[in-house]
């Protein structure tokens, strides 16, 4: 699958994710885009935009685009590295929906999954994956 990684997460998640092909701005020379100038760029590149920006989906149309969208709940990489599996398997289950589809992660694994544009409710059931807690350091809040 082709990964865009959004500009608030970091490009060392790419080496993470070996399975796919990942990319970002300063790779593609697109630093400077504007953000509708960006995604029409991505879109017509990448499979999936990967970010931790909860509003993402809802300040740019997303209906009718060929691009599917991740939300993860964090950007730190850290988390990310240790949350690795949990990051591929959204990936590879995404692999078998056509886009667009927003799939939004929560810190405990939880995950929605909606078709920009579809009723509300006719969303597919999508399992939870492991969460995404810090070992040993407590919690962060729950979004």
């Amino acid at each position: 699958m082709r990964v865009f990684l959004d500009e608030n997460m970091p490009r060392q998640l790419g080496r993470v994710l070996v399975d796919h092909e990942v990319s970002f701005v300063e790779k593609e020379g697109w630093k400077g885009k504007q953000n509708g100038e960006l995604l029409r760029l991505v879109e017509a590149a990448f499979d999936v935009l990967l970010t931790s920006d909860a509003n993402l989906e809802f300040q740019n149309e997303l209906a009718g685009r060929s691009l599917s969208l991740i939300v993860l709940p964090t950007n730190n990489l850290t988390l990310l590295r240790a949350n690795a599996i949990a990051v591929k398997q959204v990936l590879d289950e995404l692999a078998g929906f056509d886009p667009p589809i927003v799939v939004t992660v929560g810190w405990k694994g939880e995950r929605s999954l909606r078709r920009p544009g579809a009723p509300s409710g006719a969303e597919p059931g999508i399992s939870p994956v492991f969460g995404f807690g810090r070992s040993g350091k407590g919690r962060p809040n729950d979004r």
